[in-house]
């Protein structure tokens, strides 16, 4: 075996650069020379080849170093042959054993004479290839910085910034990490290993290889974590399989502000040149990071209230949206409390606007220890406040208010001026389906409870368990946004239940031929097709693993069913030309016989077009696959209709449907999955 050896850009160590073996063997290449071992004097100085039985003889190289001695004996090398160019050491020959016998004078002189023949051309390609590999580097370099200043949001493009470092840099584990007075905050992370550590953690910044760069403004590596690690983090490395790793400054203006970690599960993974290419990428980079916190410190500045240390009206609208579409896709409800504080202008004429400043902080502390982990607290302007409570029903909601309110009544201190707090509550989606009306509705509340005296709550509908007959009277609607997000609300239902890809398209055209057959005014049948469309958009707040169970449902899990008629109307009611709707949303799943729900009317107390609803939902649900059963043919259907007359449906009305179904020729029969079936019957839906 032989190998090749020349002295590594930007350093004075000769490390191996082409191996020649029968085997491929990468440990071929981890042989290297110190630039000031005794060895590369003495080829140096001399100009000559040295054996191994000169390394054993010769005084001079009784300095060697032991681990020298250690490594030339295990890749059993026999000589090293100078390479000169031009007076100058440019290389090194090194060969292990011959494979039979010892080396001769022959072969010496050979040698001697063929390296001093090639020594300039492989010089030549020698500086050939690390201009190659120079202009590659710098290619990396130029396509990395591109990347990382492409976005503001580091972590968006580090994967990318990692894969174009790759082409020229083994790296299984890399880091961004930015120093926060005694912590350090991590910024970006890349790991095909695992890491001990996630993205945004703060660690301590004492100890570890971040304040080491940042003290002494250079890079570091340890080459080798299971031979010594001296920094804190080593050992948590280790774990993850970690062998090599490197820490670079990152340098604005003369100041660390952070460090790149690049690391990699092989030893000795990071030569010279690599280490050189490593520093200037990061001196590249340091104004993009920098300029990446300034812009993270900006957003976090523009969604915090600098007063209270509350996030501001800019959060709550963002969050807001984000639990609309959230809750939308997954189900479930959620609360908004507004809490104003009674008797603030007092105070402030009182005791100056200094003073109100240090009570609104004083209030802000109340709130953030007042409300659970899981909620969120906003100073929503002056002395409003609003508490957002992810996945939490009205009556859950009002806990919190009230424990809130006592809080407030208790913890503020304000000499002889009593100070309270009034709070509005109200829920999605039974109180709006937008941000604003869920806000207006709270805001009405409100303003209801200082009306009233202060140092109360009201809620906007109540909890939505409490069922009972709505009203038609309605809250105004300034534009058509709220039925545009009204009708989006009940496309979105039919894309929660996977089976119910045109449930209520199919309910809309029973529903018709039913009240077309019944002779029903051209106004009341426009008025049913609408009502088709939202009879179960109440179901918004039921959770997909209900909607889409395919064993039987348990009690709590039916109780929860049952609820979204009166969601439904309480959301279609925020729209004065869906009035007429609410009927027939509220009393689809009412009974014949007095047995259904929400009310529990029977027979004709039902309104009519509840009852044609009824028909047309549960013929629909019977003649499509669902999740536990195969689609009735028509007949099937009509016979379950038959048997279900004076009991579920108005027997009139399954009469003339099924007169109506049998004369017609348009048949429209589902092939799409749908609803559950009621323990009641297999004729019915939820």
């Amino acid at each position: 075996k032989s190998r090749l050896l020349f002295p590594e850009v930007g350093g004075q160590d000769f490390t191996t650069q082409f191996v020649e073996s029968k085997r491929k063997d990468d440990s071929l290449y981890q042989f290297s020379l110190n630039g000031k071992s005794p060895i590369v004097d003495y080829l140096r100085r001399e100009r000559k080849l040295l054996t191994r039985e000169s390394l054993a003889i010769l005084p001079e190289f009784r300095g060697l170093w032991e681990e020298e001695k250690e490594e030339i004996n295990t890749h059993e090398i026999e000589l090293f042959m100078p390479l000169i160019s031009r007076e100058r050491l440019i290389g090194i020959l090194v060969l292990d054993k011959k494979e039979s016998g010892r080396y001769s004078l022959e072969d010496l002189r050979l040698l001697e004479e063929v390296t001093n023949q090639v020594a300039v051309s492989m010089e030549k390609e020698y500086l050939r290839e690390r201009l190659r590999e120079r202009e590659e580097e710098l290619s990396v370099i130029n396509r990395c910085s591109a990347v990382i200043t492409s976005s503001l949001d580091i972590q968006e493009t580090y994967d990318s910034f990692i894969g174009e470092l790759k082409k020229v840099v083994d790296t299984n584990w890399a880091s961004i990490v930015l120093i926060e007075d005694s912590h350090i905050n991590i910024l970006a992370l890349y790991s095909e290993i695992g890491s001990a550590w996630k993205l945004g953690e703060r660690v301590p910044l004492r100890g570890t290889g971040t304040e080491w760069v940042a003290i002494n403004k250079q890079a570091i590596l340890e080459p080798d974590l299971t031979q010594s690690g001296q920094f804190v983090t080593a050992k948590y490395h280790h774990r993850q399989g970690i062998r090599s790793i490197a820490y670079f400054p990152l340098i604005v203006k003369g100041v660390v502000i952070g460090s790149f970690v690049v690391a990699s599960r092989e030893p000795n993974a990071y030569s010279q040149r690599h280490m050189t290419l490593l520093e200037q990428l990061a001196s590249q980079i340091a104004m993009s990071v920098e300029n990446s916190r300034l812009y993270a410190e900006a957003e976090e500045k523009a969604r915090i209230d600098e007063l209270t240390d509350l996030l501001n009206r800019r959060s709550l609208d963002e969050l807001m949206a984000a639990e609309i579409k959230r809750h939308s896709r997954y189900g479930g409800v959620f609360s908004l409390i507004i809490l104003d504080l009674d008797g603030f202008k007092a105070f402030n004429d009182n005791y100056g606007h200094l003073a109100g400043d240090k009570l609104l902080k004083e209030i802000g502390g109340v709130l953030k220890a007042t409300v659970r982990s899981t909620d969120q607290a906003f100073r929503y302007g002056g002395d409003e406040f609003a508490v957002l409570l992810p996945n939490t029903p009205i009556d859950a909601a009002l806990q919190v208010a009230d424990r809130t309110r006592r809080k407030v009544a208790s913890k503020a201190k304000a000499g002889h001026i009593a100070i309270t707090a009034s709070l509005g509550l109200a829920s999605w989606p039974a109180d709006g389906a937008t941000a604003d009306e869920i806000v207006n509705a709270a805001d009405t509340t409100l303003y209801r409870a200082k009306r009233e005296g202060g140092n109360r709550n009201y809620c906007a509908s109540g909890t939505l368990l409490e069922l009972q007959d709505t009203p038609l009277s309605l809250v105004d609607s300034r534009d058509g946004d709220t039925l545009s997000a009204i009708f989006a609300l009940a496309e979105t239902v039919d894309a929660k239940e996977h089976y119910t890809n045109s449930h209520w398209r199919k309910v809309k055209e029973y529903a018709i031929l039913l009240a077309t057959a019944v002779e029903l005014e051209p106004e009341e049948i426009a008025k049913l097709e609408t009502s088709a469309l939202l009879h179960d958009i109440g179901k918004i707040s039921i959770s997909e693993k209900i909607l889409n169970k395919r064993t039987p449902l348990t009690d709590d899990e039916w109780e929860v069913i049952k609820t979204h008629p009166q969601v439904g109307v309480n959301i279609a009611s925020r729209v004065p030309e869906l009035a007429s709707c609410l009927p027939g949303i509220l009393h689809h799943h009412e009974r014949y016989d007095g047995t259904g729900y929400p009310i529990g009317l029977n027979g004709e107390e039902i309104p009519l077009e509840a009852r044609i609803l009824a028909v047309a939902d549960a013929f629909t649900a019977m003649t499509t696959v669902r999740s536990y059963s195969d689609a009735l043919p028509l007949e099937g259907a009509l016979e379950e209709l038959k048997r279900g007359a004076g009991t579920q449906f108005d027997p009139k009305l399954v009469a003339i449907f099924n007169t109506a179904i049998q004369s017609t020729t348009r048949t429209p029969v589902s092939t799409e999955s749908e609803e559950m079936a009621s323990p009641e019957t297999g004729a019915t839906d939820n």
